[in-house]
């Protein structure tokens, strides 16, 4: 993060990227709960939300779509992430 606050001249936290990951996406409309579960946010006053059962199958559509509309406004061509292979030790 230092080497890239000294090459970009720009201050920032990993507080102001995730505000910045959250505001886009709630500019293209992810759902409120996709919202959270990709924050990682939990809620224990929020009954529905513990009834809710979120993969990562069902948030890989909204990701593709920050991920989109983040490299657009970088200037980066569009990405596709077509396969994720989770690796495990058991």
């Amino acid at each position: 993060m230092a080497k890239i606050i000294e090459q970009s001249g720009v201050t920032f936290t990993l507080h102001d990227l995730r505000r910045t990951f959250i505001t886009i996406a709630e500019s293209v409309d992810i759902p409120a709960y996709a919202l959270k579960k990709l924050l990682n946010h939990k809620n224990k006053a929020d009954v529905t939300a513990g009834y809710l059962v979120i993969d990562v199958e069902r948030l890989r559509k909204p990701m593709q779509l920050i991920t989109d509309t983040l490299s657009k406004l970088m200037g980066i061509k569009k990405t596709n992430i077509t396969h994720l292979e989770l690796k495990t030790n058991i």
